[in-house]
């Protein structure tokens, strides 16, 4: 007897600084399905109201002071009658495990960043890195003249005063802010135990959700450090699914998708700009059809039952004002110590790194007790994002691929010059791969008055044009849209 419909799940993963918890989550909740009519089943009975949620207590949810929020049905893809999965949106709170930031931690991460070449720092950070390296300046000539007899009277005072208004800046304004960052994005002894602590929850929670039977989808929503964080827990989970990205050759779907997007991303790769809008649609539809292949019952609900443990659900990456644009600076010395990690396969890109075919592998691929491999088997000569891994016919995809499933969506907001739009934010196609679909604000509505970097979910006042709400919508994309019909 079939169980119950299945649901979507989409984790909001919070930003920087001292969150409230639900706070991130109630806002976003507000943006993405209250207001959002067009997302919602149409056909709800008159007695109730299809924009409706219910906060529900979860153990998957973390902590007690969070809850789920659940919906009613959503709308389906146009193609279908029927009523759409219901969404649960989940929180994933992580702020209490980075208290006890000190000031001492937080300007032994700036001095890092300052200490750098001038070739070093990206272009869009030189203003930031000068006005760092000013402020630094004068704090330690205001200090240093605070502690010394010279110039005596009341100008002692008057930098006495001063440096103590410095230290209450850092100490309240900037290390409950740039101390989440600092401890986070380095892999410093003192940090390792609390970035453990983070990825271990953000990992129980996606474990959870799959071992729930729950769910059909996993939407990660993250904004400002949070997609620092995502990215790393989509990273690492894909690692952890060994048993998942296990395929055979016979009779697997799988594999048949797994080729295709393979093809699909060199051909992305090899892109021009007359193509590349083409390309990028069909690489992305090429990751959404390897996804739902590799969900128990397939991509239609009739295919092979999988355990929890065989499943891998997350489809989408949806980042918000992401620093991951400043990767090569914030992640490593420059952009080359970046691109050597990614080679090595620490930074996960999208498009996966390839890899060919060796001579161990072909080895073992061609003396195996089967007949001898076509050119389908064996696929793009010019790599894989797979490998073969016993005899007679089972691969797997490498542990730096999961965006081979996982479409990326980055929504950035150019800034003219420091504080209008949001400096922070980038685009990460140039960073992490050209698999990432980049909106840029600016396009979209004009050059944002305003430092915009927290309202990438403001609803506009009066119910104006929201474009920005729009995009966001889109990335999320709840019916699960096929590209080419989406954007």
């Amino acid at each position: 007897m079939p169980g119950p419909p299945k649901k979507v799940a989409i984790v909001v993963t919070h930003g920087m600084g001292e969150q409230i918890p639900m706070e991130t989550l109630r806002g976003f909740v507000e943006a993405a399905w209250v207001a959002n009519k067009a997302a919602q089943w149409p056909a709800t009975p008159a007695d109730e109201k299809a924009e409706d949620i219910w906060f529900m207590p979860d153990g998957a949810a973390g902590s007690l002071e969070l809850r789920r929020i659940t919906t009613r049905w959503t709308k389906p893809q146009a193609s279908s009658t029927e009523r759409g999965p219901r969404a649960d949106f989940f929180e994933f709170y992580w702020a209490d495990l980075a208290e006890g930031t000190t000031v001492e931690e937080v300007w032994d991460w700036i001095q890092i960043l300052l200490l750098r070449w001038p070739s070093q720092v990206p272009n869009g950070l030189m203003g930031i890195w000068i006005a760092l390296w000013a402020a630094s300046a004068i704090i330690l000539i205001v200090s240093a003249l605070a502690l010394s007899p010279w110039p005596g009277g009341w100008w002692h005072a008057v930098f006495a005063i001063a440096a103590a208004g410095f230290g209450y800046i850092m100490k309240r304004l900037i290390s409950p802010y740039l101390g989440d960052v600092a401890r986070y994005v380095r892999a410093d002894p003192r940090n390792i135990a609390m970035r453990h602590a983070i990825r271990e929850r953000g990992l129980k929670l996606l474990q959870d959700l799959h071992d729930t039977k729950s769910y059909e989808r996993i939407i990660m929503v993250a904004h400002s450090l949070g997609s620092i964080i995502a990215y790393d827990l989509v990273s690492l989970f894909w690692a952890t699914r060994r048993d998942a990205l296990v395929v055979h050759e016979e009779d697997d779907p799988v594999f048949q998708k797994l080729r295709a997007v393979e093809t699909a991303a060199h051909s992305l790769a090899a892109a021009t700009d007359a193509n590349r809008v083409d390309l990028m649609q069909a690489y992305r539809e090429a990751q959404r059809s390897l996804r739902l292949a590799m969900r128990s019952g397939g991509e239609d609900g009739t295919g092979r039952p999988r355990e929890p443990t065989e499943e891998w659900l997350i489809s989408d990456l949806v980042t918000l004002g992401s620093p991951l644009t400043h990767a090569p600076f914030l992640l490593a010395r420059d952009a080359k110590d970046l691109s050597d990690k990614i080679g090595d396969w620490l930074f996960p890109t999208n498009c996966p790194q390839f890899q060919v075919i060796q001579t161990e592998q072909s080895r073992k691929i061609h003396d195996r007790p089967a007949p001898p491999p076509t050119a389908a088997v064996l696929g793009p000569p010019q790599g894989l994002f797979s490998y073969f891994l016993r005899p007679p016919k089972t691969w797997s995809l490498h542990h730096a691929a999961p965006f081979a499933a996982v479409r990326w969506t980055n929504i950035y907001d150019t800034h003219r010059p420091i504080l209008r739009g949001d400096i922070i934010s980038g685009p990460l196609a140039p960073v992490f791969g050209a698999g990432i679909r980049d909106i840029d604000l600016k396009d979209l509505r004009g050059q944002s008055p305003v430092f915009s970097h927290t309202l990438y979910w403001a609803l506009a006042p009066g119910g104006g044009p929201m474009p920005h709400i729009d995009a966001l919508r889109k990335a999320i994309d709840l019916p699960d849209t096929p590209d080419s019909a989406l954007w």
